[in-house]
């Protein structure tokens, strides 16, 4: 309990300390901005797209505060919840309690920093890039929420308040697992290997090179060198968080789901396919956009676009693939199929 009130502290601390101290940097820069500024950036390419007057600067912090404020309502709102109304113990109430707090402490900070790096844009008049940077922030926001019915379904099953079967987590098939195994070999050997690249080629490039792209593939920002690694922590950075998904997955003992034994193998296998897509996706994303640093080429957008595809029907596809699993391996229906079978053999 002692690590969980620290964390939730700093996690408060955070959020709202970032958010404001952008807020004094606003202010600080408010004299010395023009008197009609961008107040809002373009979804599909991140650049400016309302120009307002300047007190308009103020509208990320409106925003951002009333975010906070609701997720705070929220997390209030949990603390004081008696009965979590499901049929666990005591201990397992209080574990929920604090997990659900928690993860609305991580929705707090990826909102905190967007709003702060959107006044950030402001304070600069730059655009917010190409949309990658609202695509890492929208891929943080969704993990957080496909993570959480895992982690509430294991926490239920942990702590039953009935005595639960101890039953071993069931394992993925070896084509499964085959996969699994080349999907991590292909994602993080692409990006070792532009980092590799990228190191030999470091001492040729200029000081100062483009490591952003507009919407149209060509550079929009233009900084040291350094930052040239900035694909490839990001890349990395996405990879291990899809590594802690798969962890998890095989860690939990039942999905959560009402399917029979061989319905929840094929299920474990269809989402653990899935986060190996998304590590390919990415990884073909940033190794994409490390060779155009490394090249100081525009970033081909067609191969940008084709991936982006890809991100975006997976979750649906995935889920329509899921629906479809759990009304083939219904417990219910498995026993329907059972007695029809015993019906036909008694001649009945």
């Amino acid at each position: 309990m002692k690590a969980y009130r620290i964390m939730h502290t700093t996690a408060n601390i955070i959020a709202f300390g970032l958010l404001g101290a952008f807020l004094v940097y606003f202010l600080l820069s408010y004299g010395g901005l023009p008197e009609r500024i961008g107040v809002h950036f373009s979804a599909v390419d991140g650049q400016l797209d309302v120009y307002s007057y300047k007190v308009f600067g103020f509208y990320p912090f409106a925003a951002g505060f009333t975010l906070l404020g609701i997720f705070s309502l929220l997390t209030l709102a949990v603390k004081k919840l008696k009965k979590s109304g499901l049929d666990i113990t005591e201990k397992g109430s209080i574990v929920m309690r604090c997990s659900a707090v928690l993860l609305l402490d991580v929705m707090k900070l990826i909102w905190s920093a967007f709003f702060s790096y959107w006044t950030y844009c402001v304070v600069h008049q730059t655009g917010m890039g190409d949309g990658t940077p609202l695509g890492i922030f929208r891929v943080f926001f969704i993990t957080v929420l496909l993570s959480s019915p895992i982690l509430f379904s294991e926490i239920r099953e942990r702590y039953r308040t009935a005595p639960r079967e101890d039953r071993a987590v069931p394992k993925l098939s070896k084509k499964s697992r085959y996969m699994h195994i080349a999907a991590n070999v292909i994602s993080f050997g692409s990006l070792g290997v532009f980092l590799a690249w990228f190191l030999i080629s470091y001492e040729s490039l200029p000081e100062r090179i483009g490591v952003h792209f507009a919407s149209d593939g060509s550079f929009d920002v233009y900084s040291y060198k350094v930052f040239g690694f900035y694909p490839l922590a990001a890349g990395f950075g996405l990879l291990a968080i899809f590594c802690l998904l798969s962890f998890a997955l095989k860690k939990i003992r039942r999905i959560g789901l009402n399917v029979d034994e061989d319905g929840e193998v094929k299920i474990r296998g269809l989402i653990s396919e899935n986060i190996d897509g998304l590590k390919l996706i990415w990884s073909a994303f940033f190794s994409a956009w490390s060779y155009s640093v490394i090249h100081q080429t525009p970033l081909n957008t067609t191969f940008i676009a084709i991936l982006m595809t890809f991100f975006l029907a997976l979750l649906p596809m995935t889920i329509v693939m899921i629906v479809i699993i759990v009304r083939q391996h219904r417990p219910e229906a498995a026993n329907d199929k059972k007695e029809t079978d015993n019906d036909n053999l008694t001649g009945n």
